[in-house]
């Protein structure tokens, strides 16, 4: 090293403290690394004179490239972004550089290496001390001298760049001549590299704080969308479109698992596996790993290349996730590898959607292999490579098919926040449909019970309405009868014929009485269940026979035409029930019609295996909104009919119960008031079990 005269040390001291803050200043002019690290070879080369000025960075793996250079005049051939294997230079170089801080001054012409340690790497005046306390100057190595000879390089000075206590990088000076630099040189160099550290630092903490504004507008950008009023699954698959964007993957797919109130659902984006459609293994999410990893009560899984972020304790969605960067390396994959064979899918990454430890579902995604393309600082041979120093570092182009992606720690941690938002989401959708669904579900009990208590109340006044007219009923039979049964005890008639008409009146009241009673009694005992049916083949011609002498009287009394139409000669049915049902509809049919005709007709259906009746008059009819109540019990249409022709309104309500004790059918159509009406019944057209 060289030792300027003391008379112009201060001249020079002043000349180089400007030139250093010139230096220093630049390169705080910004903040950018790739500005900075030109800044500073650019500077650095000017200041010391020499051909070349380069930073080499180094990669996890120990190789290191050239980001920066500075080359006067062409007077060497340029490294620039030419890639360096990790023997150029060696672990022990390396811890080298770490603890000792030592600097390397290479003169290849004087076979000398000077290696100066250096304890802190402050710029304080006891450096000077220091300094002189670790030089060591030993023979260079004699492959180091063939490796810079082949380079075009006489002389070369290394300064370590740390960053985080860890060997970032190098700064190196290479000049095609012998050259000495002073103690002052080495100072400033020393500062120079020390500043560029804490540009490095600031330019990492600029880059973490751009990553963590744009890693935190993304997940805001996307919460607000979760809680947008449009539907959730049109939500959902925006969301995973944009997370598989924002990751730079190849694919991705959100599976929400199944619950009692919902299916499972699947939306994905991008490249899939190629699954059996339509099989149950056509869900990735189906097999054995998936359901793993879905169960909360077993979630960790032993695998290789699975790593697991945990969550801290009070975030409760989710508890952690994996990444996988070779699915063909991990034993637990082999299953479903096949799967993604057909495709370029290399890399997965798997968050599964948990809430206070029940599962919602899983997030995955995707990512293709790659290729990759490195310029290496000539031909890469580690055979020969270890036999002999590399004599070209001419640009050597390597070519990598299919090789792997790993999730970095920035991508995992944007993946785990935006999975959290979305198991909220989810969450928080599912309870508001499960609040709205129980909020109708009560809404519709509450109608029911309105419902119900309108029809208790409505079955309240029928039954008393009913009690009223059948306390009517009864006692008009039985005052006519009490009556004429008073006038025959005390011999108050005429004559043999008013004898005689006496006792038909008052046996005709008794019959009116014990019908009343009967249908009372029918009722009671249909509604119990107590009612059997006594299945037989029946003859209709005399069924419709006995029918016609019943109502030949009423007919030739009204006027009115008793028509009877049947196509069929018998039917499986129960007699008794049969005869009541037709006397009922019959009675009816006459009771409300004053001119015109009553027609009953039978038939077969074509279609359907039935026997079809319909009893159709020409009387009064009746509104269509009052027909299906007319078939409940004590029910009329209007209580002004039933004061003009009285009865219990019991008649249809047991043709309905008797009609489906037998498998049958009812109903009653008419097209309006005084367009009269038709009460059709079905029975089966074959015989029933006698189970019925």
């Amino acid at each position: 090293m060289e030792r300027r005269p003391t008379s112009t040390s201060t001249e020079h001291a002043v000349t180089q403290g400007n030139l250093l803050n010139r230096m220093t200043n630049r390169i705080r002019q910004s903040l950018e690394l790739q500005e900075i690290l030109s800044c500073a070879v650019q500077e650095m080369r000017s200041f010391l004179d020499t051909d070349r000025v380069k930073i080499y960075r180094f990669a996890a793996d120990g190789t290191g490239q050239v980001i920066a250079e500075s080359i006067a005049q062409n007077r060497l051939p340029s490294l620039l972004g030419l890639h360096f294997p990790a023997g150029d230079v060696p672990p022990h170089a390396r811890e080298m550089f770490i603890h000792a801080r030592t600097r390397v001054i290479v003169d290849v012409a004087a076979q000398l290496t000077t290696l100066n340690h250096l304890d802190c790497a402050d710029t304080s005046s006891d450096r000077q001390q220091a300094a002189d306390a670790n030089i060591i100057q030993r023979p260079v190595d004699p492959c180091h001298v063939e490796y810079l000879t082949a380079m075009g390089v006489q002389s070369s000075l290394v300064v370590p760049i740390l960053y985080n206590q860890n060997l970032w990088g190098l700064l190196a000076s290479h000049h095609s001549q012998a050259k000495i630099f002073s103690q002052e040189d080495l100072e400033i160099v020393q500062t120079v590299a020390d500043q560029v550290s804490i540009a490095i630092a600031q330019s990492h903490l600029l880059a973490q704080a751009r990553e963590k504004a744009d890693r935190e507008a993304l997940i805001n950008q996307i919460s607000t969308f979760l809680h947008s009023p449009l539907a959730i699954q049109k939500i959902l698959q925006i969301v995973i479109e944009q997370i598989v964007e924002a990751v730079d993957a190849s694919g991705g797919r959100l599976y929400l698992t199944s619950t009692c109130d919902w299916e499972d659902e699947l939306y994905i984006d991008g490249n899939q596996p190629s699954l059996s459609v339509g099989t149950p293994e056509a869900r990735l999410e189906n097999y054995p790993f998936w359901q793993q990893l879905l169960n909360p009560e077993n979630p960790f899984v032993e695998m290789v290349n699975f790593a697991y972020l945990r969550s801290d304790i009070d975030n409760k969605s989710v508890s952690y996730l994996g990444a996988i960067a070779d699915l063909y390396q991990e034993p637990q994959l082999i299953e479903i590898a096949p799967f993604f064979r057909s495709t370029s899918i290399r890399s997965i990454l798997i968050v599964p959607l948990q809430y206070s430890g029940k599962s919602l579902g899983c997030l995955t995604l995707f990512r293709d292999e790659i290729d990759t393309d490195i310029l290496w600082a000539g031909r890469l041979d580690p055979d020969e490579r270890n036999s002999r120093v590399r004599t070209s570092f001419e640009a050597w182009r390597e070519l990598k098919h299919g090789q792997t992606r790993k999730w970095i720690g920035g991508e995992i941690e944007l993946v785990r926040s935006i999975a959290t938002h979305v198991t909220m989401a989810v969450m928080q959708y599912r309870l508001t449909a499960c609040e709205r669904q129980q909020r109708v579900l009560v809404e519709m009990r509450n109608k029911e019970l309105n419902n119900a208590r309108n029809t208790a109340e409505e079955a309240s006044r029928l039954k008393s309405d009913f009690l009223s007219t059948t306390s009517h009923e009864l006692r008009t039979p039985l005052a006519s009868t009490l009556n004429y049964l008073k006038l025959l005890k005390e011999g108050l008639y005429d004559n043999e014929e008013e004898l005689k008409e006496f006792i038909s009146v008052a046996y005709q009241s008794a019959e009116n009485l014990v019908a009343i009673i009967n249908d009372v009694l029918d009722i009671a005992k249909i509604e119990a269940g107590r009612m059997s049916v006594n299945w037989e083949l029946i003859n209709l011609d005399r069924l419709l026979e006995e029918q016609r002498c019943l109502f030949r009287l009423e007919s030739d009394r009204k006027h009115i035409d008793l028509i009877m139409e049947c196509e069929v000669d018998s039917v499986w049915a129960d007699k008794i029930k049969l005869r009541q049902i037709l006397a009922n509809l019959l009675s009816n049919a006459f009771k409300f019609t004053e001119q015109g005709k009553v027609k009953l007709r039978v038939i077969q259906r074509v279609v359907e295996p039935v026997i079809e009746f319909s009893i159709a008059d020409t009387g009064i009819g009746i509104e269509l909104s009052k027909e299906d109540p007319l078939f409940e019990p004590f029910v009329q249409a209007d209580g002004s009919i039933k004061r003009r022709y009285g009865g219990t309104g019991l008649g249809l309500t047991i043709c309905k119960r008797l009609v489906e004790l037998m498998g049958g059918q009812i109903w009653l159509e008419s097209p309006g008031i005084d367009r009269g009406t038709t009460v059709t019944f079905t029975l089966p057209a074959k015989e029933v079990n006698a189970n019925w």
